[in-house]
């Protein structure tokens, strides 16, 4: 029950920390906030103060920001859609970039703690692909079709989200010299003590394995980032990470490879936390943290990626079509955007209905 508890919890966190981005650049454009609130459902407490009702509110699933003449324009010069179109567009776009600041500290803590992993190949397996491309035990993928490869994780979201497809790589292979010096992936300085080649080769699909595999073992390798600099490039690069596992999921999802049962809603996304967190109790209390950090990475990155997406009733949504007023000169009209934003959260609406369908029917019989 516990572990539940600590899900839901991360989860309305990352949904309050979104909604502190708007009501921070609310306040810093002079746009009236009414209620700020933590929480969902029925007050357990408020204060007013400065103009602002901030409430505790009894369900700890999030929170929100209600600012005045959000939707429609009363004439209030401290109201929403008073301001200029660039103040709306920061309030607006600050709730997804306080999700990406949340989900880079969270990374930056990560990687401190437990390191960084280079995409080093500890073995090649006999008759795959990799051996016949002349890739052998030691080497380093640079990159991969023009993507430069910061961990070993990328080579495996690459391989997963691109399959079938032709792999022309960069790798890497050190000197005798290097070698006999004791220097590795992680401590060499220089070029000289690097052999680069390219290897091309097309990835094989193993039934033993139910995944297309190009034939390479790894090992999996843990060393400390090269000081703040190389910290927060590794941070920054857990962001990047998530959000294009989130974008690249919904293009998989659309050329057949993953079907509406793949994709996860909040119950599911609950349910498999709590799992996740009671699997890593027995480790203690560090475990358990680092563990839902790592979790908020991934929610966190993701919920500011996909809000970012020009879809309507999503913040991305708004922003197209301020976006579109700022080019214009002219805003379009309220109603006709309403009629949008509501056609959107219908099927939005849809769209989480049956999602949460298939969340309970997997729970129930798995």
């Amino acid at each position: 029950m516990l572990n539940i508890v600590a899900a839901i919890l991360l989860f309305g966190f990352i949904i309050m920390f979104h909604e502190l981005g708007h009501f921070l650049l609310a306040k810093a454009n002079g746009v009236a906030v009414m209620e700020f609130s933590i929480g969902m459902g029925p007050r357990l407490a408020s204060v007013v103060w400065r103009g602002t009702r901030y409430s505790l509110k009894i369900l700890p699933l999030g929170g929100s920001c209600a600012m005045a003449d959000e939707d429609t324009d009363s004439g209030d010069p401290n109201g929403f859609l008073s301001k200029s179109v660039w103040a709306r567009i920061s309030v607006i776009a600050a709730g997804p970039v306080f999700n990406f600041i949340l989900a880079f500290i969270f990374g930056v803590i990560i990687v401190w703690y437990c390191g960084y992993d280079l995409p080093v190949i500890s073995g090649i397996m006999e008759g795959y692909p990799a051996e016949a491309a002349g890739i052998e035990e030691g080497d380093i993928i640079f990159s991969i079709n023009g993507k430069k490869l910061m961990e070993y994780r990328d080579l495996q979201q690459y391989l997963m989200l691109h399959p079938e497809e032709e792999l022309i790589m960069e790798c890497g292979r050190l000197t005798d010299e290097a070698k006999a010096a004791g220097v590795n992936w992680y401590t060499y300085s220089g070029k000289e003590q690097v052999k680069r080649y390219t290897a091309t080769l097309a990835t094989r699909y193993s039934e033993e394995n139910k995944a297309y595999m190009m034939g390479i073992e790894h090992q999996m390798e843990y060393h400390k980032p090269k000081g703040i600099g190389h910290l927060f490039s590794l941070g920054w690069h857990e962001v990047i990470f998530q959000g294009r596992s989130a974008i690249e999921s919904f293009r998989l999802l659309f050329r057949g490879y993953l079907g509406t049962e793949d994709l996860g809603g909040p119950v599911r996304i609950v349910a498999e936390m709590g799992e996740t967190v009671g699997e890593v109790r027995s480790a203690g209390w560090l475990s358990v943290l680092l563990t839902l950090m790592n979790i908020g990475v991934v929610l966190s990155a993701t919920l500011g990626t996909m809000n970012l997406l020009p879809i309507p009733a999503l913040d991305g949504g708004r922003l197209a079509f301020l976006l579109v007023e700022a080019v214009r000169g002219r805003a379009i009209s309220q109603e006709k955007e309403g009629m949008i934003h509501l056609a959107g959260m219908v099927v939005l609406m849809g769209l989480m209905l049956l999602i949460m369908f298939n969340d309970i029917r997997n729970l129930i019989f798995r």
